[in-house]
């Protein structure tokens, strides 16, 4: 009798159990499909708006009617009219900001998407050619700002008539008899992020390679090799480890690099993500600060407190949505010792960032058999090209850019 209970009991179970599967286990199924299906959509808007948070409405673009500014139209793509400068938060907040500087539109080698390159007093360029004394400089911005803020504060003729001192970079190398170009990074200032949504170091190298190609094509630099070695790549802050990284490429199509205020440090190993994953990415987007703006002002009596707004409004104005990055591990392959050209690294003795025993490692590993100076400037944090006695950092450049270097196999620069 006890057998045949159990064996009753067991076949009412598996029946409530069929029961069970045949009436509610669909619902929970379709349940499932529609949750999966709404967390889907969602990841998918958060993607989508952190790639489009940085592309406010056409209609609030007022900058095309600047007759300071020009876009070039030797280079453009189907991509690059479907991005447009204008449609970026440079691009339709910042007519004020571009005063005084060309800009041009230069599509990348690798998937043609379209980079914001800034000139000044550059839209007849000058053939090298027809004067040898020609020597453009590249400047890269660092990790939050684009360059326009960065390397162009207070500049143009507007400014000027307004009597509030300019501390454009781009400027006082002009006067200084060089050619100054700066760009921006993809989700930055006036480029769009591209369809990732994120800024990759690798991809920043491969991007200015693009740029530089572009600077050497337009002065007449581009048919020979001893011709692109008269160009120089400034990086500033981030900036510095991008410049550093293409120095270190074999085939590179400059010939000087100055690393300024950079964060290279080799005790700094950057993590590699996982390979295999299952979740997508969680890609949020953060808004920039006023206070995150002016965070590398921290000496007292450096810039006063007008030009340290001024610039927190400007940055804010490029770039209100912070640029997200990824795999910095690639930064890892910073390496002093491959780099074999003439080189000048510079920082404020003061500078957080770049404290000056690490900047005296990196200096003390560059390659051999190449010029090399090691500048420190008194006084002075992280952003000295802002700062008062900017002036020592723009003649510093200048000096490094128009001297003779000698580089590998006694070849002078």
């Amino acid at each position: 009798m006890p057998t045949l209970e159990r064996s009753f009991r067991f076949g009412i179970g598996n029946l409530w159990i069929s029961i069970m599967t045949l009436f509610f286990l669909p619902s929970a199924a379709a349940a499932s499909r529609r949750l999966a299906a709404r967390t889907f959509s969602q990841r998918s808007a958060i993607r989508a708006m952190a790639v489009l948070a940085n592309v406010p409405p056409r209609e609030s673009s007022h900058v095309s009617s600047l007759s300071t500014r020009s876009l070039s139209s030797e280079a453009t793509s189907d991509k690059s009219a479907a991005l447009i400068f204008e449609a970026t938060p440079l691009g339709s907040n910042g007519a004020d900001l571009l005063d005084g500087l060309d800009v041009y539109t230069v599509n990348s080698k690798d998937d043609e998407h379209p980079l914001s390159v800034y000139g000044i007093q550059s839209e007849t360029p000058v053939k090298y050619q027809d004067n040898s004394k020609l020597r453009p400089i590249l400047l890269l911005h660092g990790r939050t700002w684009s360059s326009v803020p960065v390397y162009h504060l207070l500049g143009g003729p507007k400014n000027a008539a307004s009597g509030e001192p300019s501390r454009s970079l781009m400027e006082a190398l002009l006067e200084e008899g060089l050619q100054p170009y700066a760009m921006d990074f993809r989700g930055f200032g006036g480029t769009h992020a591209d369809e990732t949504g994120y800024v990759e170091p690798m991809r920043c190298v491969s991007d200015v390679e693009s740029v530089l190609a572009w600077i050497a094509q337009r002065h007449g630099m581009d048919s020979s090799a001893d011709l692109v070695d008269k160009l120089t790549l400034l990086g500033w802050s981030q900036g510095a480890l991008v410049a550093q990284l293409n120095a270190q490429q074999p085939a590179r199509p400059f010939g000087k690099v100055i690393v300024y205020g950079s964060i290279y440090d080799p005790l700094v190993r950057y993590p590699r993500e996982p390979l295999y994953t299952l979740n997508k990415p969680n890609a949020t987007y953060m808004e920039n600060t006023f206070d995150a703006a002016i965070e590398d002002f921290t000496l007292e009596g450096t810039i006063p407190p007008q030009p340290a707004k001024l610039f927190a409004e400007a940055a804010l104005a490029s770039d209100p949505i912070k640029a997200v990055w990824r795999h910095l591990y690639q930064f890892n392959n910073c390496d002093p010792a491959r780099v074999h050209l003439p080189t000048l690294v510079v920082a404020g003795d003061q500078d957080p960032y770049a404290p000056l025993h690490v900047q005296q490692e990196l200096f003390c590993n560059l390659g051999r058999g190449c010029d090399r100076t090691w500048s420190i400037l008194a006084d002075c944090d992280h952003a000295v090209h802002l700062l008062e006695g900017r002036e020592r950092l723009t003649k510093l450049i200048a000096s490094f850019v128009n001297n003779g270097k000698q580089g590998e196999y006694g070849k002078i620069y």
